[in-house]
């Protein structure tokens, strides 16, 4: 019976009417009788049904796209913390990178070694090898005078020697022991390359300083031969 009312219209229409027939009868309202009409009218007609399922449908439709739209999202924010994450990586690598060079930086100048003075050279050379004695450089042998400390340095350094040794000329040159005469004079031999020595040895007849007196000779020099 159902399924007749729902494919014939002549059928509805005629129900339509003996319904309003009866509520007029019995005293209803002209409102609620077009009300109850339209009532009947939608749920007898097929379309409507269809409306609302498609109705239904679209707005099962939207929660799909807002649905789509959350996944999308969600993606988005782990996106956006793992390139958060990544720049603090960088910048505390950077931070570690820049924290451990400037320690060696200050290790390096912390620990930094003084070189040696004059007075190292006049106690741990001049004077253990005699050199200021009077018969030699004490009195004044090769025109250098070296009676005392001071007047050893003054005669020393930057000071032309008497006569040119080993294409050099100054005695002492701050910095460059290899234009410097004392140097070529006082160095051990085994530093010349087994060739022979460019001048006399000092001491007088020695072979040159010792390995660890040449080596405080040459420190002295490169560091500027500081008093």
């Amino acid at each position: 019976m159902t399924t007749n009312t729902a494919h014939s219209p002549r059928l509805r229409r005629s129900c339509c009417l003996l319904l309003a027939s009866l509520l007029t009868a019995a005293g209803c309202s002209g409102e609620e009788v077009a009300s109850a009409s339209e009532s009947t009218m939608t749920t007898s007609d097929p379309s409507g049904t269809a409306s609302g399922s498609t109705e239904a449908t679209e707005a099962s439709g939207s929660d799909g796209g807002s649905s789509t739209g959350m996944t999308g999202m969600t993606g988005t924010t782990a996106t956006a913390t793992t390139a958060t994450a990544d720049a603090t990586t960088a910048t505390t690598d950077a931070s570690a990178t820049t924290d451990e060079s400037s320690s060696s930086e200050g290790t390096t100048a912390d620990t930094g070694v003084e070189g040696p003075s004059f007075t190292d050279i006049y106690e741990q050379i001049i004077l253990p090898n005699g050199c200021n004695a009077g018969y030699c450089h004490g009195g004044g042998a090769g025109g250098l005078l070296m009676t005392d400390e001071a007047t050893s340095y003054a005669n020393l350094v930057e000071v032309d020697a008497a006569a040119p040794m080993c294409a050099v000329t100054v005695r002492v040159v701050p910095g460059a022991p290899d234009e410097s005469v004392l140097w070529y004079r006082a160095r051990p031999m085994a530093l010349d390359g087994g060739m022979e020595p460019c001048a006399p040895k000092m001491p007088e007849g020695s072979t040159g300083l010792s390995d660890a007196d040449g080596q405080l000779l040459l420190d002295w020099i490169e560091g500027g031969a500081p008093e």
